[in-house]
């Protein structure tokens, strides 16, 4: 249900409860909820109260919440009249109306579902049908080039003299049949030899019929050529009579409408089919999975649904490009099918998710068997357009009747398991679980409470030393968020950051976190105490939603800290996954002095190119190789290397979790930079930290 609370939210915003919040933020149709605001009782205006994540990347708009249509789409009022007429009218209590309009300053049409949940608001639910629409103008398009062509050609003319038994055909009609006019004799035997078998009892019958109740003659039925080809014929006619009611004669015209036979056909595919993998769409693919769960009612059966997303692809389309992309989903789409039975229904959901309905399900080690069988057939190399490439699959798995006994439901609870076969790592498949809804309802919770959190200022940083291995000194600290929540206490950044990069929360979260550990770095400044670096963590969400560039360069400017001095720490996994949205923004944040670390370094992935790709000044060391570097030789040998390249590429070193005195002296014997970790200190609140800065001076 969606709910608002117009004095507790801020201006018009919607919130949404319960699962069905999962569902609309998952929902691949667009979503937006408004205010309707009318002049004169006439509807001119309305403003976005709420928007789903659909709705950005179906229509390209952004930052609409709390803004006007007509300051988001400047003239749409003038457009799109009957759009507000609509809106206008089901906002004054109107039934839910369906339409399809275009909107002409996004050059895009929708199919538009419009309710109101309350006087003068709305709920419109869409989706973009900009390419059926253009399929249905090639097809009017495909319509009048053939009558036009008909016009100039002339059409295939027959004349039935039903009194004399007699039958005339136009040279026409002769070459379209595919005879030859100096020797085609037109008799009703060569017409039924010509007319496809399965055709010629349908097509005399409608012939009759017309005779019969004296009514105009339209038949259609395909015709086979000599050369075996296969025509479709549009044939018109009209009889005439005496005055007694007698049939005399009945002359028309026949019409190759073939291509416009084809026009239909793909129209009709496109409705039920994706127009990329061929497989049948989200919409083809519900309507199985009801009737299937309807025949496992009365059979007394199972049905297994299985959610599917691959685990690399967003790299591979952005660093190869659509169209290899595009040839990766058509061959998983192929391999999929290849796993499957006849009785089986794969779909394409969009994107890079797919959805298997498994029937005539008896023993549930038929679907381990099947889902094994779809992640090893996924998981096996890919030669896509000169490239060998791996892609492989997390799958998640719900049945029907255990897991749910609503389509909708089903499918969420298969889309839930698919995320905790992600989250542990991919390349497998994971059947859903109560366990799993807990954790559902437990994200739910903290993801509200998240939001209140910000508002309420109940985040704080500590901070940690980086000391310098050859002086001793304090030269920086890694600032690092803790969450004070008056429901859970003190929570650690693990417990709710993977939350809160899921709903977008990141990006806000880590502007505050910016602009905190600045003023912190400056207020050490002011008290006296020796220039810090202070280093922040990047979210991959960061660069990829937010403006990292503008939210830095605002920290540094409202704190008055040198850019010299505000180090950003990025994984390899961001490196390499997010390289497009990366590289621009850290060379222009390079290039204001700005400083740059890869964080754990040594556990992400074994290419090391991007190095040579972004201006990076310190490799951070893993805390997993340096714990057990004076015990463990492999371990020893991995920082050792690391060191050695780091001074060959003229980077610094930061060995992190540092534990003991023997390891500080062992990495001061193989030259590494600095180190940071609880042998120095724990994460301090700033103040405690403060007294450690005066203490180590």
């Amino acid at each position: 249900m969606l709910s608002v609370d117009a004095e507790k939210s801020a201006p018009g915003m919607i919130s949404i409860a319960g699962e069905a919040e999962t569902i609309v933020e998952h929902m691949l149709n667009g979503m937006t909820y408004c205010r309707m605001l009318f002049e004169d009782g006439q509807p001119r205006d309305f403003i976005y109260l709420y928007t789903n994540p659909a709705f950005e990347s179906l229509t390209g708009l952004s930052g609409v919440i709390g803004k006007r249509v007509t300051d988001v789409i400047p003239d749409i009022h003038e457009s799109n009249p009957l759009l507000f007429e609509i809106f206008g009218r089901v906002a004054r209590g109107g039934e839910p109306e369906a339409f399809e309009t275009h909107v002409e300053a996004l050059g895009m049409w929708f199919s538009v579902t419009v309710y109101s949940p309350r006087p003068e608001h709305f709920v419109a639910v869409f989706d973009v049908i900009t390419e059926r629409k253009r399929a249905e103008r090639e097809l009017l398009l495909a319509n009048e080039r053939l009558l036009l062509a008909q016009r100039t050609a002339g059409a295939g003319v027959w004349d039935w003299d039903i009194l004399k038994g007699t039958l005339t055909w136009s040279d026409e009609l002769t070459h379209l049949f595919g005879l030859n006019p100096a020797t085609a004799v037109a008799t009703f035997d060569t017409w039924r030899n010509v007319v496809h078998p399965d055709d010629v009892q349908r097509a005399e019958e409608v012939i009759m019929a017309s005779l019969r109740d004296h009514a105009p003659l339209f038949n259609e039925y395909r015709i086979v050529l000599p050369t075996g080809a296969v025509r479709w014929i549009d044939a018109f006619g009209d009889a005439t009579y005496d005055a007694d009611g007698n049939v005399q004669r009945m002359i028309g015209i026949c019409i190759d409408v073939t291509e416009r036979k084809k026009a239909e056909a793909q129209i009709e595919f496109l409705a039920h089919h994706d127009h990329l993998t061929q497989l049948p769409n989200r919409f083809v693919a519900m309507e199985r999975l009801k009737m299937a769960m309807a025949y496992a009612d009365r059979a007394h059966e199972n049905v297994a649904l299985l959610f599917l997303d691959l685990d690399r692809f967003k790299p591979i389309n952005d660093s190869l490009g659509h169209t290899v992309g595009d040839l990766l989903l058509v061959e998983v789409a192929r391999r999929l099918q290849a796993c499957l039975r006849e009785t089986d229904t794969v779909s394409r959901q969009g994107g890079d998710e797919f959805l298997v309905i498994l029937t005539h399900i008896h023993d549930l080690a038929a679907v381990t068997g099947s889902a094994a069988k779809i992640v090893a057939a996924l998981a096996a190399p890919y030669e896509i357009d000169g490239h060998v490439l791996e892609a492989t699959v997390s799958v998640g798995l719900a049945i029907y009747p255990n897991d749910a006994r609503e389509p909708e439901t089903l499918m969420q609870r298969a889309d839930t398991a698919m995320y905790h076969a992600k989250d542990s790592g991919g390349n497998d498949y994971t059947f859903f679980s109560e366990q799993m809804n807990a954790a559902v309802a437990l994200a739910h919770a903290i993801r509200g409470e998240l939001r209140q959190a910000l508002a309420e200022g109940e985040f704080e940083l500590h901070f940690q030393p980086q000391h310098d291995l050859a002086s001793g000194r304090v030269v920086g600290a890694e600032a690092l968020l803790r969450w004070h929540s008056p429901r859970r206490g003190l929570v650690l950044p693990g417990e709710f950051i993977s939350i809160a990069e899921d709903c977008g929360l990141i990006v806000p979260i880590g502007d505050w976190v910016l602009q905190e550990a600045c003023r912190q770095a400056v207020r050490w400044q002011q008290a006296g105490l020796p220039e810090l670096t202070v280093a922040v963590n990047l979210s991959a969400i960061q660069l990829r939603r937010g403006n990292l560039q503008q939210s830095v360069v605002r920290a540094l400017g409202a704190a008055g800290l040198a850019p010299a001095l505000l180090e950003l720490e990025l994984t390899e996994s961001i490196l390499i996954m997010e390289a497009e949205n990366a590289l621009e923004a850290v060379r222009n944040l390079k290039s204001l002095g700005i400083r740059f670390a890869i964080d754990d370094f040594g556990t992400g992935y074994s290419s090391l190119a991007y190095l040579k790709r972004f201006p990076i000044d310190r490799l951070k060391i893993a805390q997993t190789f340096v714990k057990d570097m004076d015990t463990n030789p492999e371990d020893a040998a991995i920082v050792h290397g690391i060191i050695q390249m780091a001074r060959a590429l003229k980077l610094k070193t930061l060995a992190e979790g540092i534990e003991t005195e023997d390891t500080i002296e062992h990495l001061r014997l193989h030259h590494c930079d600095e180190a940071q970790g609880d042998h120095f200190s724990k994460p301090l609140p700033a103040e405690e930290f403060t007294h450690y800065l005066l203490a180590a001076a």
